[in-house]
């Protein structure tokens, strides 16, 4: 039952198809790792990390796709994201504890919905760590609490169940610096047809202003109940400690007006998870 990882590289596409062609017949996966930061400060250009992320699994998945075309696509080498994480102010001087905030949230959120979008390769992936030093629970004798990074990990990995969909977005954008377009709503979506539940993961980059959208479902009849799980603070430089555990976290709500086409508005700088139920 033991399967095999080889180890790939995620900005070397010429290393990762030198790995496949000598070793498709024998491993499992290709494993990447990626840890990003916003060490200049700028909301923006960090909200524009998926770019990066997305750039990664496409080289990746395009190199095992040239490299096993004979190959049925469920049978061939899936990815390990085996190290993934925000890091960046906190070293060996820092004994690795990074403290994060909720733009950090935002982009760990950008990860999990990446992952999502890509889920027929990416069958692993790894944050690191879990419990201290880069860690969504941070602890001391007696005490713990949840650093901003723990919400959204929690919310997707609890409200997405069953199959990765498609979602087509059309929203504004803006431009990062290498003049790349930066859509402000990063969605992924899955569904779990032993619930007949639809879920929607949104995050809205802007900085200050809120955006209304309007959702559309081309297939079932969604129902008029929407569960809301909200990770949003006031100021994206918030952040949890042992001393203010809550400063950000969860908001849950419902919502009692949806239909198969129905607007919703997300608040700026926030993950908002909708649950939907759908019926044939």
């Amino acid at each position: 039952s033991i399967e095999l990882i080889a180890v790939g590289w995620d900005e070397d596409p010429e290393w990762n198809k030198k790995v496949l062609s000598e070793l498709e017949d024998y491993i499992d996966y290709i494993s990447i790792h990626m840890y990003v930061g916003n060490e200049e400060d700028d909301y923006y250009s960090y909200m524009g990390t998926s770019k990066k992320i997305e750039s990664r699994l496409d080289m990746l998945e395009g190199v095992i796709d040239s490299v096993m075309s004979e190959v049925p696509k469920d049978e061939r080498v899936k990815i390990a994201f085996d190290e993934w994480n925000v890091w960046y102010r906190a070293f060996k001087e820092d004994l690795l504890e990074e403290r994060y905030n909720l733009e950090d949230a935002l982009v760990v959120s950008m990860f999990l919905n990446s992952f999502l979008r890509h889920c027929d390769y990416v069958k692993i992936a790894n944050q690191a760590q879990l419990v201290n030093v880069i860690a969504p629970i941070m602890t001391k004798k007696g005490d713990l609490f949840l650093q901003t990074i723990y919400y959204p990990f929690s919310i997707l990995a609890n409200y997405n169940k069953g199959v990765g969909l498609d979602v087509h977005v059309d929203c504004d954008s803006y431009k990062l610096e290498d003049e790349k377009e930066v859509p402000y709503l990063d969605v992924s979506a899955s569904y779990d047809e032993e619930e007949g539940s639809l879920t929607l993961n949104v995050i809205n980059r802007h900085r200050e202003d809120s955006i209304s959208t309007v959702i559309e479902n081309q297939k079932g009849e969604v129902g008029n109940k929407v569960d809301i799980h909200e990770l949003s603070a006031k100021d994206i430089k918030s952040q949890n400690n042992f001393e203010e555990k809550d400063n950000v976290g969860v908001i849950e709500r419902t919502f009692d007006d949806a239909s198969n086409r129905f607007s919703y508005e997300f608040p700026p700088h926030s993950l908002t998870t909708l649950e939907l139920e759908v019926s044939e």
